[in-house]
This record gives C-alpha cells, structure tokens and sequence, in this order.
C-alpha cells in the first residue's frame, strides 16, 4: 500500500516538475503545431511529423510512418472542420517537449496531446494523439 502511494506520489511530483501553468508560453514548443491546430491546417502539421509517429486519432492507434500520418491527419481534418485550439498546458524536460490541449470541431471537441523531440536540431512530433472529450 504504501509502495503505491510512494509511486502516486513521485508520479505527481514528476508531472507538476514537468507542467508548467503558463499557458500562454510554450518553451522549445514549436507555434506553428499550435497554429495548425487551431486552424485545422495538416499540411503545416504535418511538416513537423517524425518519419514515425505514435498517433491515436479516431480508430487508428498505431505506430505510422510520416506518409500514413499525413493521410491520417488530412481524413481527420476533412472530417472535423475545426472552431477552434485552446492550449491547457504545456511542459518540456531536456530535448522533449508537449502541449496538451482541446480542439473543438463541428463534430464535437477533442482532447489533444502532442509529444515532440528535438532532432536533428528541429523540434519534430513523436506522438500525436486526438481523442474524443
């Protein structure tokens, strides 16, 4: 029991080191994801993805190459035209950095998280996921 809580606890303690509540700044997060979500633009997205990314977006939960993606995300967006992104929070630990945040689409809102990694000097999407709210 204890062991449990010791995890619990170390777990929060990680994320809250993690997380920053400055919403309005993302360190070492590229904008333009952010831009792109907001507007519903795949093609600025996409320009950002990794050769393989993680990505949860409707059915699909898998591990896709950077073409599949393109053609995941561009389906996503035809089919969800968005309103609107609102970052909620956003963190970034050594060459890693996320932002989490909901996408509010004429079919309904989204959470969506974004996982990036600096590579190559270029901030670039490891994992994409947009789950329903």
């Amino acid at each position: 029991k204890s062991m449990k809580t010791i995890q619990i606890l170390t777990f929060i303690a990680f994320f809250t080191l993690f997380t920053q509540a400055v919403p309005a700044q993302t360190t070492g997060f590229p904008a333009e994801i952010v831009i792109a979500l907001n507007t519903g633009d795949a093609a600025k997205l996409t320009s950002y993805l990794n050769d393989n990314v993680e990505l949860v977006v409707s059915s699909k939960n898998d591990v896709y190459s950077k073409q599949q993606a393109v053609g995941i995300i561009t389906d996503f967006f035809r089919k969800n035209k968005v309103n609107s992104f609102q970052l909620l929070h956003n963190g970034n630990k050594e060459a890693a950095s996320f932002i989490i945040g909901s996408l509010k689409t004429s079919t309904g809102n989204y959470r969506v998280y974004v996982l990036t990694r600096k590579i190559s000097g270029k901030q670039l999407i490891q994992q994409l996921r947009i789950e329903s709210e």
